[in-house]
């Protein structure tokens, strides 16, 4: 049995449109982690197993996560095999159905990720799993809506004006979803050391849930992308003599880093002149654990404990929540409504 897992440090980010993911959580969220949804993709199928909601009291506050596995269930398929130095047909499908932790904080939108197993799914295979089920989720409730609204209007004779379906579409935007692995300084350094020059480095900046900029230029861009009506954009810093400056880009990239909400690209070369590249994919932050407790409850405390701690050793930065009063009154409302 596997002895050592790695816990990955994630910020998820969920809109829809100007609303966030507490906004409609009890509606479309919620019942996209609980519902038997399947998503089919070549010839695996994905799903969600042994959802729950928990509550945790940390530091004499009660905080609410959702725990659960992402599974990818699928057929391995060999056709033959190497006995001695013969190939022989053998023909063997079988059942695969690795699997990977899943923790969300619903008070700061912080993800904690494990791997269980060798082929475990990826950060990347959660995201597109819940945002196909939150708009199941969202589908059916618009449909639910619009039929509704017809059988109001045969009842009272047409005297009931029905919403059209594109109206209704528009008052429910679709989720758009990222997910940013959170990263260390450490981690930077040590990449942007390898680098023998730095051709471009690129950032894409991503409208935080509920959370203060921590940099006056990215407070101002998010600013500029609100007045012009747009919920992500990026800029792009390119070399216009034998390198980007190497100090420079290590002390903007570790400000986009802490901000938790920028997506970092860079490109250049390493001391063989071969092409590197670096995304905040490599800069990924991640903690080893001897084993899993068996108890979703401690597991999740222990977890969120191991965060807390990563924020205490100044590793990552705490998230700077800008509406606190209000979210604590959307978690009570959501635990309330879900019990």
């Amino acid at each position: 049995m596997k002895k050592n897992y790695n816990i990955e440090f994630w910020n998820f980010v969920c809109h829809f449109g100007d609303l966030k993911l507490l906004d409609r959580y009890v509606q479309f969220v919620h019942p996209a982690f609980m519902n038997e949804h399947i998503r089919n993709y070549g010839d695996s199928r994905w799903l969600f197993n042994g959802v729950r909601l928990i509550e945790v009291t940390i530091n004499n506050e009660r905080l609410p996560f959702i725990y659960g596995r992402i599974v990818k269930d699928t057929i391995l398929e060999r056709e033959q095999v190497l006995k001695g130095d013969e190939l022989i047909d053998d023909n063997l499908r079988i059942q695969n159905s690795p699997s990977s932790i899943f923790i969300l904080s619903l008070k700061e939108h912080r993800m904690f990720f494990i791997k269980e197993q060798k082929d475990s799914p990826t950060m990347e295979n959660f995201k597109a799993t819940i945002e196909k089920f939150i708009n199941n989720e969202r589908r059916t409730y618009i449909n639910d809506e619009y039929e509704y609204q017809k059988k109001l209007r045969q009842e009272r004779g047409g005297n009931y004006k029905v919403t059209k379906k594109c109206d209704l579409e528009a008052s429910f935007p679709k989720p758009d979803i990222e997910v940013i692995p959170l990263s260390s300084d450490a981690d930077i350094d040590e990449f942007i050391r390898g680098m023998k020059s730095i051709d471009k480095l690129s950032l894409k900046l991503v409208m935080p849930n509920s959370e203060y900029d921590c940099n006056e230029f990215f407070k101002s861009w998010r600013e500029k992308n609100k007045k012009l009506g747009q919920s992500k954009s990026k800029v792009e810093f390119s070399k216009s003599k034998k390198t980007l400056p190497h100090e420079e880009v290590a002390d903007l990239s570790k400000e986009a880093v802490k901000d938790g909400n920028i997506l970092i690209k860079m490109t250049g070369k390493d001391i063989n002149d071969d092409k590197l590249i670096g995304t905040h994919e490599e800069f990924k932050l991640t903690r080893t654990i001897g084993d899993i407790n068996d108890s979703p409850r401690i597991l999740v405390k222990e977890t969120y404990e191991s965060f807390l701690e990563l924020i205490r050793d100044g590793v990552v930065r705490a998230p700077r929540i800008s509406d606190g009063s209000s979210i604590k009154e959307k978690l009570e409302f959501i635990i309330n409504m879900i019990k």
